[in-house]
């Protein structure tokens, strides 16, 4: 549909070609929502992490990732990374959930989903965390734990 922007099941009639910083408003809460699910599904089922990061981390981006290197470090080398990986032939993304809303440091966005490395048989549970400014994200953070199907809790990370 014209003018509609599919993200994850989420609908809306906002067309944005990129984010906006100064974006206010008593909608700012679903906008940001539409922004964490439109960028999972650019990032995660598109596979284009270049076209997310171009409409929703269109600047300063801040990678909190401990493990990450300062060489890492930035825009350019997130979408360089995560291009390579986005090309393992098989990666399987599935369990794929969203959530937008504000904490004590501001707003943030999550995507919450479970990863396959084919060849490794390596399953992952991952959360990413980005922090917005406006409709923007700006800082990054993630967690991943491997799933080896014996958890104990049988709801292991989902």
């Amino acid at each position: 549909m014209p003018g509609t922007v599919r993200a994850l099941g989420f609908n809306t009639r906002w067309n944005w070609e990129a984010c906006d910083y100064n974006e206010r408003g008593p909608l700012i809460h679903l906008r940001r929502e539409a922004a964490v699910k439109d960028f999972t599904r650019l990032y995660l089922i598109e596979r284009n992490p270049k076209k997310a990061f171009d409409k929703w981390i269109p600047g300063r981006y801040t990678q909190q990732n401990p493990n990450v290197p300062p060489e890492n470090q930035g825009r350019d080398a997130a979408i360089k990374y995560i291009t390579e990986l986005q090309s393992t032939p098989g990666m399987t993304y599935w369990n794929i959930s969203t959530f937008a809303g504000n904490g004590d440091q501001g707003a943030f966005g999550l995507f919450h989903f479970r990863r396959l490395v084919p060849g490794t048989e390596t399953d992952f549970a991952i959360m990413d965390l980005l922090r917005s400014t406006g409709t923007c994200f700006t800082d990054h953070w993630d967690a991943k734990n491997q799933v080896f199907g014996n958890e104990t809790n049988p709801l292991a990370y989902f």
